[in-house]
């Protein structure tokens, strides 16, 4: 063979070469995954290949006071706005009835605040099991006008209002006036920690006519608007007042208790007295794949929990 003809061998050889290391660079290039975005992975795929839509989304309610943290979760793992999200979820009605709604299968998850004596026995009567992880926690706290003298009552001297003991501000360091004291609906949240964390019993007193008020912002309105008097107290949680309905503390003021103000850090630490959880709640007979149990266990996590953090509610700090 001549040196013309293995010199022209030898150089296709090479060309050969290059064109095959060229080519498996270009497949490696063009056959690389995309990168998927934190947020996505989080929000929308929480458990393996589920992936929530608003089809599948489970029916949410819950007390009042929870509204902004369901609006949350609900935007957060759907990836929506806060007022479409508001469409999806209903947070009305007292507790009690949420506790109903969920046992009968009209809600599939809650997030709200401790049943009620009434709503406990119609879990227990009912058969079902239900399965429940506080959350966060919150405070009941007594409010009163802003021209009231008082800034504190001990819980012996919430006690001997609510009893129909004590009737006159004078007797709990204020200026001479009727203390025209108002309760909230037996099967409210905020009445079930009242009952709790005050714990009258049958000593609680029969409110007088007009003075049992049955929402939230119907108690309120009652203090803040009370006959431009400074004679009114009533009681509600700590979250719904200072986050949802901010501009009453215009006329109104929340009480310390036992000398200790109310706040995120107070209630979280338990230097303020009268605290409670909230939760999430399901029934224990959702399956482990099923869209509740998924959301359920999301909101236990602690994605769930910072998000608790951001919607402002307190947390615990100490046992």
């Amino acid at each position: 063979m001549n040196i013309k003809r293995i010199a022209a061998l030898l150089l296709a050889f090479c060309l050969l070469t290059l064109c095959a290391c060229g080519a498996q660079q270009g497949d490696t290039t063009t056959t690389e995954a995309p990168t998927e975005s934190v947020t996505e992975s989080t929000t929308s795929n929480l458990n393996g290949n589920f992936v929530f839509t608003k089809e599948n989304y489970p029916r949410m309610g819950g007390s009042l006071a929870n509204l902004p943290l369901g609006q949350a979760v609900t935007a957060t793992v759907l990836g929506i706005s806060r007022e479409d999200a508001n469409d999806l979820i209903t947070f009305a009605g007292s507790t009690t009835d949420n506790y109903k709604a969920i046992v009968d299968g009209t809600f599939d998850i809650l997030l709200a605040y401790e049943p009620s004596e009434e709503a406990k026995q119609y879990i227990a009567d009912s058969g079902e099991e239900l399965e429940m992880t506080p959350i966060g926690v919150d405070a009941l706290v007594f409010i009163c006008s802003k021209d009231n003298t008082v800034t504190n009552l001990t819980i012996d001297q919430i006690k001997s209002i609510y009893s129909g003991k004590t009737t006159d501000w004078s007797a709990v360091g204020g200026e001479k006036g009727e203390i025209a004291a108002y309760q909230r609906n037996p099967d409210s949240g905020s009445q079930t920690l009242f009952d709790k964390l005050i714990a009258l019993g049958d000593d609680l007193m029969d409110p007088p006519e007009g003075r049992q008020v049955g929402t939230m912002i119907g108690l309120l309105e009652a203090i803040a608007d009370y006959d431009n008097s400074k004679n009114a107290l009533g009681y509600t949680v700590y979250y719904y007042l200072t986050n949802m309905e901010q501009d009453k503390l215009e006329t109104a003021k929340i009480l310390a208790v036992d000398g200790v103000d109310p706040s995120n850090e107070t209630i979280g630490d338990g230097s303020y007295p009268l605290t409670n959880d909230f939760y999430v709640v399901i029934r224990k007979s959702a399956e482990e794949n099923s869209p509740e149990r998924v959301l359920y266990n999301w909101i236990c996590s602690e994605q769930g929990a910072q998000l608790v953090k951001q919607e402002n509610y307190p947390v615990r700090t100490a046992n």
